[in-house]
Parts: structure tokens; sequence; C-alpha cells
């Protein structure tokens, strides 16, 4: 690895600790909302779809196409894995790899100590919304893998197909279950009114997006599957907390899903 990409590294790493120091930095909402959640509910679909992403795990070999549907990179995908691709793919993949844990991580560590001062049932609360956002993006990313089944770069790169791992590029899990959890984290702070979540959103999204940058260095996903991991993760971990909150005297959540002819319309 280059010593420019390692002076990369170290501040956006060093950024992952920014949330918890920055908590108090904004001066804190006058009267910040009184939410509430069905654990009940956002438990049992954490679980379900977390049981369901795993067992899609467990049948790869049954669930992967056997040939690749989507074999030939665009240009635009070609020509980023020219100027981005690591000598060393290994070091990028290991990065990625502790990307993936610490964002969720320090995302849920932030929202404990934000929540902590106001009871154990709102750090429930917001651990479960965060869950629940994670597991529907890893659900959603499993499905497309499948469904696509896209051949990743190194193997394009090759010639060969050596495993059904290496027809499951798009889109990329490392970058939707980060930016998934960013998305989840920042809405989560920013629905209960509290300080510092700007300072999550930054560092959050920031290591989300050099998590997307490391798969592609790794050789193991193209821009293009990075950048729709990117949107789907972050649209996931937008709209859970709107679904899942709703205000603690009762009444309707922000967002609502209602019957509407021809399909379900969104009700804010």
């Amino acid at each position: 690895m280059s010593p420019g990409r390692v002076r990369l590294l170290i501040p956006l790493m060093a950024a992952l600790a920014l949330p918890t120091q920055a908590i108090g930095a904004e001066p804190a909402t006058p009267d910040p909302p009184r939410l509430t959640v069905d654990l009940g509910t956002a438990a049992t679909t954490t679980g379900a779809g977390l049981g369901l992403a795993g067992l899609s795990v467990l049948l790869k070999a049954q669930l992967t196409a056997p040939a690749c549907r989507w074999c030939r990179p665009p240009q635009l995908d070609r020509w980023t894995r020219g100027h981005l691709r690591w000598n060393d793919t290994r070091t990028a993949s290991a990065a990625a790899d502790a990307l993936q844990l610490l964002v969720p991580a320090g995302a849920a560590a932030t929202l404990w100590i934000q929540a902590a001062p106001r009871g154990q049932r709102e750090v429930a609360e917001d651990l479960v919304v965060l869950a629940e956002s994670i597991s529907t993006a890893l659900l959603l990313t499993q499905a497309a893998k499948y469904g696509a089944g896209r051949l990743r770069p190194d193997a394009w790169a090759r010639g060969t197909i050596g495993s059904a791992d290496d027809r499951l590029s798009f889109w990329s899990g490392h970058t939707s279950f980060t930016f998934s959890a960013a998305a989840a984290a920042t809405q989560i702070a920013r629905l209960r009114g509290r300080p510092g979540w700007r300072w999550l959103a930054a560092a959050s999204f920031g290591a989300a997006a050099l998590t997307g940058s490391l798969r592609i260095g790794a050789d193991r996903h193209w821009l293009t599957d990075v950048g729709t991991a990117a949107v789907v993760g972050t649209a996931t971990g937008l709209a859970i907390p709107l679904l899942a909150f709703r205000p603690a005297g009762g009444g309707a959540p922000g967002v609502t899903l209602a019957p509407a002819p021809g399909g379900v319309a969104i009700l804010f």
C-alpha cells in the first residue's frame, strides 16, 4: 500500500471517533420530540431479515446462477478499476472488512451514549431500529446478488470463475451495510433531536464511502456495484426509522403505507 493511501486511511479511521467526542458540540434542541418504537414488531422484522439473509448465505451454491448473467462490465467500470485498484488488494480487502464492523459498531456506540441518559428503553429502541435498517439492507443485497449474477472484477480479469462467490458482484454488501448503518444512525439521532447528529453523519458517511472505495481497491467490486449499494443502503437507513418511530403519546408514525389504486401510497 502506498504512503499516500496510508495517509488517507489515518484521518478517516480517526473520524470514527468523532461522533462520541462531538456530542454536546451543538446547542441542545429546546424541546426534542418524544418518540417511541414498537419493540416487538421491530425485533421480529430484524430477526426475520437476518434469518433469511443467513439462510441465503448457507444456500449460496444452490441460489447462485450456474453461469454469470452479467459478464461484461461497461467502459466506466473498466476505467475506474484501472485507476482505483490497489496493487496490494489483500490490504484493501482487510481494511474494508474492518470498516464493515467498525462503522455499525461506532454508530451503535454513539446512539447508546446519546440515549443512555434517557433510560434503557430508549437505548433499546435506537439499537433495534438501527439493526432493523441494517438487516433490511442486507436482505435486499442478498436478493440482488443472486438475481444479477454479476461477475466480480478479479474473476473477469483472470478469465476464470473459481467459485459461486465470483458471480455475486452486484451490488456491494460491504457498502450497503455501512451506508445503511450510517444513514440509520444519523436519522435516529436527527429524529430524536440530539445534538451532534451532523458530526455523526460526517464521520459515519465518510467511513462508509471509504469502505466502498476499498472494495474497488480490493478488486472485488465495480464502481457501479458500490454506487448502487450506497444509494440503496442510504435509502434503507433513512426510511426504516421514519417507519418505526411514532409519537410517544400515541398516534400514527411520521410515515405510513396505505392502500392506493394500483399499489400502495406513502403518507407523510
